[in-house]
């Protein structure tokens, strides 16, 4: 990797020594664009000011409204197919995980922080499931790359996610009307009209409506939902601008889905193999991947499993449902003073999540996750003083979220009812000092402070066999689910738990009932001064080459589970060195990044045993990792009607240091945790204890492995052809994308490896030229690839693998009329 980066910036050097032979021509405006020209330049504001994106001197993918159009983006997730550093799932109960460049979350519940901030129209939003409905009536959409420790800063250690949103138009009737039909039944809808209000004001209302078919043949991984905004625009005088924008999106259907992959079985003594560690058997099912959990299949398959310990088959998983409700309200005033551009975004947020889903061996359900967050940012743009540009801003954010919540596993249910509070409030600065004509030197700085409290009161229900073997408990019954343990208690047959420790009888097999409780009741406080420095210098008039080096920190949070109850913030350093060109009178566009990571505790969330020895899913500060790679991004216009494109991203992430126990309990005492990583017996202190007492652990020691969902290869490449037919365009294009193998889960045992994968889309679109209608014809995955995109394993209970696909081959026609 060494010798790759060397050569790479031996590669910036030689495009900045012959660059200026080619490019003469002046520094582009916000409004050059010359598809028949040149390449289109695209304007952003991923710095907090309005520029081209080929001079914000920060690594930057951009996807512009066409993109979206063409690569048919109506969720968050279809983004994978248009950023190679980007990879984005959904998890139970329509969560969504980010990660760019392999850093970001497995899942996100009411009281953990995204490493990737997320931002509509400039509004932080604290809960990633909420995203799901900003995908429509779309301007374009920023991929800010690496940390953004001063104009962002809150979380934001693997980077940014800007969404913008199509402006309301002055003075200008105008409106669209989309409509596709496509395979699996899928309806997609899309409307905007925008109407002026006199001279300097105008009203913009955009809807969408999402019905689609399961990807599974039992009707998971569906998409069904709707969603409205309304945005008002005002002049209110020729320096003072107004927007205030309203929205409301639900989601509803079954939500993801997946298939049993493989059974686990424990076997004393065997040797590892390469499908199995040493001492376990790992056996692939053979079940259709795309049957799901719920099919007959799957279902009866499920209930021969058998769950050691009680000595139980499992109860049937649970009818899935997603029922999300999310509104908002945020303004976006504008004001052109003396002193320099004012801008000040308040804004509201309320989600109401209900949902039931299916993990691993486990049954979840949200019987409730409220939030309302509140925002503020004011920021001011300061007029050039001397030979300096400068900014200013800060920002506050207040988050409350109610949870009840419910994880059954059969052998262990966890009833959590939780109060979080979050508070962040920041202010940063950033000075840009014109050295020169050509030569800039950049500076920022951001403290932010975070407060949060967490009341969390959990109870976890264990079932256990009273005598040994367990199989003398054969028969028993499956502890029942239920979203509330008030539920629970009015379901089972026993008398009333008596606490810890004790225990009731439960069935006629000898197994019984014991109740633990969970109290969390804890205050966090914590600060951090983050930084940025940066060099710009303009090679030539369309060339600039930067280099820079920036700081970013995600505080820490809470936990559901004892011994775990807290974590601690993660750090993050990063250099990059860039090169932005557009080469051969503005045809050829050639972006190329160098950058090296570095994180200490770095947080990871993942699946594993508390103190008590019962299953849990926590986070935990796991070491440190070193992430360093290349980024090209290629544009060709090689004639007036034949656009090429291509990205290509080499990655190297690995996790330097990555150790963390896991507890011994009566299940695996003798046997260490299923995990493809070196395991040590050992022991760790009491937390809580005085006396110094230690408890018997696994010392688990992943140090060296790659990080999660960060292939080493992954590239893009597409043509756009136009084939002019009279007064009409007909235009087709095909892009494909290729990722290498990414490690899908925590445990990295064979089955998370997604492997190698090429996938390939094509369109084909026509429209008159001056015309206001088009017609599509799509299709996407044209292969038909089965690529994996989680696979997990919820520790010793069930020892069942569960594993979700991405989208298969879907295709069909898409209409728009816009006037």
């Amino acid at each position: 990797m060494k010798a790759l980066l060397l050569g790479s910036t031996g590669l910036v050097c030689a495009l900045s020594l012959g660059t200026p032979a080619m490019a003469q021509e002046s520094t582009p405006t916000a409004k050059t664009a010359g598809a028949k020209d040149g390449l289109a330049e695209i304007v952003v504001t991923a710095q907090h000011r309005s520029e081209s994106s080929q001079r914000a001197a920060v690594p930057l993918d951009v996807v512009s409204s066409t993109k979206l159009l063409n690569a048919g983006v109506t969720s968050s997730t279809a983004l994978n197919a248009a950023v190679p550093s980007l990879y984005i799932s959904r998890g139970g109960g329509a969560n969504t995980s980010y990660f760019i460049r392999g850093v970001g979350n497995f899942t996100n519940n009411g009281y953990t922080d995204p490493a990737i901030a997320f931002n509509v129209d400039g509004v932080y939003y604290g809960r990633p499931g909420s995203t799901i409905g900003a995908f429509y009536d779309l301007d374009r959409i920023e991929v800010l790359k690496g940390p953004q420790g001063t104009l962002y800063g809150r979380n934001a250690t693997g980077g940014a996610i800007n969404v913008l949103t199509a402006k309301p138009i002055l003075g200008k009737w105008a409106g669209r009307v989309a409509l596709s039909y496509g395979n699996y039944n899928a309806i997609d809808g899309e409307a905007f009209i925008n109407a002026p209000l006199g001279e300097n004001a105008a009203l913009r209302i955009s809807g969408k409506v999402l019905d689609r078919d399961g990807y599974y043949s039992d009707g998971t991984s569906d998409e069904k939902g709707h969603a409205v905004r309304a945005q008002f625009l005002a002049n209110l005088s020729s320096n003072l601008t107004v927007r205030i924008i309203g929205d409301y999106s639900h989601i509803g259907g079954k939500g993801p889905g997946a298939t049993f992959t493989h059974s686990i079985r424990a076997t004393p003594g065997t040797a590892a193999t390469a499908t199995s560690p040493a001492n376990y058997t790992i056996t692939p099912t053979g079940l259709d991947p795309r049957s799901g959990l719920l099919s007959p299949s799957n279902a009866a398959f499920f209930s021969n499993v058998f769950i050691g310990g009680p000595g139980i088959n499992p109860a049937p998983l649970n009818t899935p449902f997603v029922r999300n409700d999310y509104y908002g309200f945020s303004g976006e005033l504008t004001w052109r003073t003396g002193l320099g551009d004012l801008t000040i975004l308040p804004a509201y947020r309320n989600a109401r999540v209900r949902s039931l889903f299916n993990g691993p061996a486990f049954r979840g359900g949200l019987s409730h996750e409220d939030s309302d967050q509140f925002t503020l940012e004011a920021r001011i743009a300061g007029k050039r003083i001397g030979p300096v540009d400068w900014q200013i801003g800060g920002f506050y954010f207040d988050e409350h979220v109610n949870g009840s919540q419910v994880f059954s596993q059969y052998t262990v249910n966890s009833f959590q009812i939780f109060q979080a509070h979050n508070k962040s409030s920041a202010a940063y600065g950033r000075l840009t000092l014109h050295a020169s004509d050509r030569l800039r030197l950049v500076g920022g700085i951001r403290f932010t402070n975070d407060d949060k409290t967490f009341a969390g009161d959990g109870k976890n229900l264990i079932e256990t066999c009273s005598t040994q073997p367990s199989t003398t408990c054969l028969g028993g019954p499956s502890v029942p689910v239920a979203l509330t343990y008030a539920d629970l208690s009015r379901m089972i047959t026993v008398p009333t738990l008596p606490g810890p420790a004790n225990g009731v009888a439960f069935g006629a097999t000898g197994n019984r009932l014991f109740y633990t409780p969970v109290i969390n009741n804890q205050k966090l406080n914590r600060n951090r001064t983050t930084w940025r420095g940066a060099v710009e210098f303009d090679v030539a008039p369309r060339s600039l080459l930067y280099a820079s080096y920036e700081t970013g920190f995600r505080s820490g949070g809470f936990n559901f589970a004892l011994g775990r109850e807290t974590y601690d913030p993660e750090y993050i350093t990063a250099w990059t060195l860039g090169m932005k060109n557009r080469l051969f009178d503005n045809r050829l566009q050639l972006n190329l990044e160098l950058f090296r990571w570095n994180y200490t505790n770095q947080q990871v969330a993942h699946f594993g045993l508390d103190s008590t020895g019962g299953n849990s899913f926590f986070t935990e500060n796991i070491g440190r990792s070193r992430i360093q790679g290349i980024d090209l991004d290629l544009q060709f216009k090689a004639a007036e009607n034949t656009l090429l494109r291509g990205s290509v991203q080499l990655l190297d992430n690995k996790l330097t240091s990555f150790i963390y126990n896991t507890q011994r309990n009566s299940t695996n005492n003798a046997l260490p945790p299923v995990v493809g990583c070196a395991t040590s017996a050992g022991a760790a202190p009491i937390p809580g204890s005085t006396t110094g007492a230690t408890s018997p652990v696994w010392v688990v020691d992943c140090s060296g492995k790659p990080g999660f969902n960060s292939p080493k290869l992954a590239f893009n490449a597409g043509v756009e052809q136009t084939f002019p037919i009279g007064d009409y365009d007909l235009v087709a294009t095909v892009d494909g994308r290729y990722r290498s193998n990414r490690v899908t889960s925590f445990e990295y045992l064979a089955f998370e490896n997604s492997g190698s994968d090429f996938t390939a889309d094509a369109s084909l679109r026509l429209a008159p030229r001056e015309g206001k209608w088009s017609i599509t014809a799509y299709m996407q995955n044209i292969g038909n690839r089965l690529i994996p995109t989680l696979s997990q394993f919820a520790g010793t209970t069930g020892n069942v693998v569960v594993t979700s696909y991405g989208a298969p081959r879907t295709y069909g026609v898409r209409a728009s009329y816009a006037f």
